[in-house]
């Protein structure tokens, strides 16, 4: 049955064929969300790849064992999960997360989505002909020795992003994330714009970047949305560009932070809330920025299937006994974690992980993190 039920979802994300039926009773059941016992800590997982191909048991290309994503949920509600937000790094992606979270609407936890392009896909906003050009640049930098860009590089980018025939075709992929939104906001599948930023620790040509994402932002203030950020090594670059345009912004969460405690300050002084993972807690230092995020700016995610609290992390200590086996993904068996695979229902070991680092109850981190969920993004 379980393998049936399966199937059908996944035909369902892959066609996007679900009925009206199936809309009406998404957004019937969207407003009461099924809890776990009061005993039992609640959580929202305001940041996971649901649609990541290792839910469908494939790695790097290959299959390694069955889909299992219908297992993977049912972890996460025992673990208390009520909601998990799939985040989208690409317009495909926010398809595909739409069509996830409508063809999951009778399960429990409830699957909300974000739509919007990551930092690092930000080429799509480009015609092909300028995207070909940005990859040469790329390229060219690369055989340079890499490291920051020149401003020769820089200038011969901007010069390629200032085009008329390049600023229509942003606009164009604008309006067709901008129809995604209108859809999913119908039924209230969507929760944020995102995932948005910078990076220029993976995306070097930094002009790129800054184009779809400052178009993204006014996407935020148009549906209502909060942002769902990303933020790696910007050198002040992204806290500028969202105080630039704070006003676009109704609330956001730069999540998976993992900067210093000068950025955290800058973040939490424009009033946006920080997002904490396994990726937030691998060392001393991260740990001790952590303690330092106010509760009530709190949030608890997991990036799964990335960011996964590994025994190398100066985190690890804080963490206890899981509640299910972990098995290698060559000798899977059905109800077992995969070993290395984060998971929705890891969010408990990021609790245990944050509560320790501040001395705290874990049952305080949760709760507020909770409220603070509910409050930015579930506030309709």
């Amino acid at each position: 049955m379980a393998a049936l039920q399966l199937a059908s979802l996944i035909a369902h994300v892959r066609t996007g064929t679900v009925s009206p039926c199936a809309r009406r009773s998404h957004a019937m059941a969207a407003s009461s969300p099924s809890s776990p016992p009061a005993a039992t800590p609640r959580f929202i997982d305001i940041g996971a790849n649901l649609i990541d191909r290792m839910f469908e048991g494939e790695y790097r290309g290959k299959q390694a064992h069955p889909a299992d994503l219908l297992a993977v949920l049912e972890r996460a509600a025992a673990a208390g999960v009520d909601r998990v937000v799939v985040t989208a790094g690409s317009l495909e992606d926010s398809i595909e997360a739409v069509r996830l979270v409508r063809a999951s609407h009778a399960r429990s936890p409830r699957l909300y989505a974000t739509v919007g392009v990551h930092p690092t896909r930000c080429l799509e906003f480009l015609p092909e002909g300028a995207r070909s050009e940005v990859e040469a640049l790329m390229v060219g930098h690369a055989e340079a020795g890499g490291g920051a860009p020149s401003d020769t590089f820089a200038a011969a980018e901007e010069a390629i992003l200032s085009r008329r025939d390049v600023r229509d075709a942003r606009d164009a992929h604008i309006a067709r994330l901008r129809a995604v939104l209108r859809d999913a906001a119908a039924d209230g599948c969507v929760v944020a714009v995102g995932e948005c930023g910078l990076d220029y620790e993976r995306l070097h040509f930094c002009p790129a970047g800054r184009f779809g994402f400052e178009a993204q932002l006014a996407l935020c203030a148009e549906f209502g949305l909060p942002a769902f950020l990303h933020n790696r090594n910007t050198a002040g670059d992204f806290a500028a560009v969202c105080k630039a345009r704070r006003a676009l912004i109704p609330s956001g969460v730069v999540h998976s932070f993992d900067g210093d405690a000068a950025e955290l300050r800058e973040l939490l002084d424009l009033g946006l809330d920080i997002g904490l993972n396994g990726c937030s807690l691998k060392t001393a230092a991260n740990l001790a920025v952590a303690s330092q995020v106010p509760l009530q700016r709190l949030h608890l995610e997991t990036d799964a299937p990335w960011c996964g609290i590994k025994r190398t992390h100066a985190g690890f200590q804080y963490v206890q006994p899981s509640a299910w086996p972990e098995t290698k993904k060559e000798k899977w068996v059905e109800g077992s974690c995969v070993k290395d695979r984060c998971e929705p229902c890891h969010i408990v070991q990021v609790a245990q992980v944050v509560a320790g680092a501040r001395d705290i109850d874990v049952s305080i981190v949760t709760e507020h993190a909770y409220a603070n969920s509910l409050r930015v993004f579930f506030q309709k």
